[in-house]
């Protein structure tokens, strides 16, 4: 396949998903990023997390059936895509010193990312301002994790994972605590115990702090990149969207700690997460993507999935209503990458890394292509 056909395919999986049979599951029910999908390897050998849908919400999406084969471990998507599946990995059947399964500590993203969410809860789910696309809280409710993860704890699945040879790189996101610090304190106590048993590259993702010098001790710590996440650049939908970090962090904030984040740790290894298909104004986020390159800060564009225990759980993306419009986007968003030198395949670590929820190194490739 060329570059072409692999960012089409990549955004089809990712904004149409895929209508399976009724009995096939293992996607992701709740967390801090997008949910309901399952890993699956593109033939580029990278990876995909591809919306499972069914029924109604299938037609909706108008989802391309994605179906077995003989073997177990490939499945064909539209009748003509052969897709890997991303196999469970062993680690998951062991537990903690204290007893906690090693899955309810961390979770394999796509085919080599170890991602963990430090603190299941977010002040903004507290006081009724939470983002309105989150689930952070489902996964916890459920009983498939627990609310904090311990130094110890993350450590010892580190170097079981490690071992076992599954991952190479590590993601610490976590929800937002009612504290000063936004939880970075935390999260440097998680990056301190990885770096006593692992050297494999660290990203971790946080509200930018009114203190800008937490960042550089993350660095100290031994974290290697950081995602501060705006979410939207076009303002009038930020401030809908994520009420409560609309209200916390006006975008100079951002600015500011997207600039310490980058002369700390380098152009490229800090990130923003920017989603896609919440209505937002495209050319407006396009300039706004332009800007946040042009400052070193690799923009993790990402098609918004509505997700079960959301408050847009039953919406319908905007970047349905056009899907040759949605790719000629993503072309953009790759040619804006390729003009300031930001392959996200050169970083050190962050979601990008795992890449399984945006095509973002598809869209760069293609227009590297060019």
């Amino acid at each position: 396949m060329n570059a072409e056909e692999l960012l089409t395919l990549k955004v089809r999986l990712l904004t149409q998903g895929a209508a399976v049979p009724e009995d096939v599951s293992g996607a992701r029910r709740g967390g801090a990023g997008p949910v309901g999908a399952r890993y699956f390897v593109l033939p580029n050998g990278r990876p995909v997390g591809v919306p499972l849908r069914r029924g109604d919400a299938a037609t909706r999406f108008n989802s391309a059936p994605l179906t077995p084969t003989d073997d177990p471990m490939v499945w064909v998507y539209d009748g003509r895509y052969r897709l890997r599946a991303v196999p469970r990995p062993k680690f998951y059947d062991l537990k903690t010193a204290d007893g906690v399964p090693y899955f309810k500590i961390a979770l394999l993203h796509g085919s080599e990312t170890l991602a963990t969410t430090a603190y299941q809860q977010c002040r903004y789910w507290t006081r009724g301002a939470q983002c309105k696309f989150c689930t952070i809280p489902t996964s916890l409710n459920a009983g498939d994790t627990i609310l904090e993860k311990t130094p110890e704890q993350l450590a010892e699945v580190v170097q079981a994972a490690e071992a076992e040879g599954v991952i190479r790189n590590i993601l610490i996101t976590t929800g937002t605590p009612d504290s000063e610090d936004v939880g970075i304190g935390r999260l440097i106590r998680l990056v301190t115990a990885i770096r006593r048993v692992s050297d494999l590259p660290i990203g971790v993702q946080f509200e930018p702090p009114q203190d800008l010098n937490l960042i550089d001790e993350l660095a100290a710590a031994g974290a290697d990149a950081a995602g501060i996440h705006l979410e939207t650049t076009d303002e009038r939908i930020r401030r809908l969207i994520c009420p409560g970090k609309y209200g916390y962090g006006p975008i100079d904030l951002y600015r500011r700690a997207w600039e310490r984040a980058v002369s700390v740790f380098g152009r490229g290894n800090a990130s923003t997460f920017i989603l896609h298909g919440l209505g937002e104004d495209s050319s407006l986020t396009l300039e706004g993507i332009r800007q946040i390159a042009e400052a070193g800060v690799l923009p993790v564009v990402t098609p918004f999935r509505p997700a079960s225990g959301s408050q847009l759980a039953d919406s319908t993306p905007s970047y349905l209503s056009d899907m040759s419009e949605t790719i000629h986007f993503y072309k953009r968003v790759g040619e804006i990458l390729r003009d300031e030198g930001l392959n996200p395949d050169r970083t050190r670590a962050g979601c990008h890394k795992c890449g399984g929820c945006t095509p973002i190194q598809e869209a760069f490739d293609w227009a590297a292509s060019q």
